[in-house]
C-alpha cells in the first residue's frame, strides 16, 4: 500500500464526512460504512489507521468543540459582558451542539463523564476564572469566591445541563434555566439576562426539532 502523503488532510476528510453524516442521520444511525461512501475512493483500513472507531471520531470531533469553549477572542467592555458573550457563543454555536445532541446516548457514558468532568477543572475552570477574576476588578461581578463561581459556572452548564439536555423536557429546561438565573443572580454574579435565557431556549427548541 502507497505510504500516505497528507495523513492530517485525511483525517481532517474523515471528520468532516463524518460531522455531516452525524448532523444529518444521528449518532447511532451513521455506520462506518456510511463514513466510507461518504470518502468516495477510501477504505474501512484507512479509517481504523486514523482512529480505532465510530466513538474515537465523535470523541475527537468532541474534544475539537470543547477546545474552542471559552474563546481567544473573547469579546466585551467588562468581565460579566465576556461572560456572558461566552454563553451567547456556546447557545449560538448549533452545529457543534447538534453533534454532541445526535450522540447524547453515547455521551452519558461513566467514561465520557469523568473525563469532561476533569477537563472542566483542568483546562476551563483557569480560563473562565481569569474573566470571573477581571469582572472583580473592574465591578462589573460582585463575589469574594471567585474561583468557587467558575467552578459553578462550568459545572452547571457543562455538566448538569449539557449531559442532560437529550432527556429533558421543555418544561423542565425552562425551569432550571431560570432556576440557574436566579442562582446566579443571588450570588453577585447576574449572569443571565432575559436574552441569554430566550437563546438557550431557541437553542433547545431547534436540537428536538431536528432529533
Amino acid at each position: 500500500m502507497a505510504r500516505n502523503k497528507y495523513p492530517e488532510e485525511t483525517k481532517k476528510k474523515i471528520l468532516d464526512v463524518a460531522e455531516k453524516l452525524f448532523l444529518e442521520k444521528g449518532y447511532d444511525g451513521t455506520s462506518i460504512q456510511d463514513i466510507v461512501d461518504g470518502l468516495g475512493n477510501m477504505t474501512k483500513g484507512v479509517i481504523y489507521h486514523h482512529f480505532k472507531s465510530k466513538f474515537a471520531i465523535l470523541e475527537t470531533l468532541m474534544g475539537e468543540a470543547d477546545e474552542q469553549a471559552v474563546p481567544d477572542n473573547l469579546h466585551g467592555d467588562t468581565g460579566l459582558e465576556k461572560l456572558q458573550n461566552v454563553l451567547k457563543d456556546t447557545f449560538n454555536a448549533y452545529r457543534r451542539q447538534s453533534i454532541g445532541y445526535s450522540a447524547a446516548v453515547a455521551l452519558r457514558s461513566p467514561r465520557i463523564l469523568g473525563e469532561q468532568y476533569l477537563q472542566v477543572f483542568n483546562d476551563l475552570v483557569p480560563e473562565m476564572k481569569k474573566i470571573v477574576d477581571e469582572g472583580v476588578v473592574d465591578g462589573s461581578i460582585q463575589t469574594d469566591y471567585p474561583e468557587e463561581i467558575s467552578e459553578l459556572l462550568m459545572l452547571t452548564f457543562n455538566l448538569w445541563i449539557g449531559f442532560q439536555l437529550s432527556v429533558l423536557s421543555e418544561e423542565e429546561l425552562r425551569r432550571k434555566i431560570l432556576f440557574i438565573q436566579k442562582m446566579f443572580n443571588g450570588v453577585g454574579v447576574p449572569l443571565l439576562t432575559d436574552e441569554i435565557v430566550q437563546e438557550s431556549f431557541k437553542l433547545f427548541s431547534i436540537l428536538k426539532k431536528n432529533s
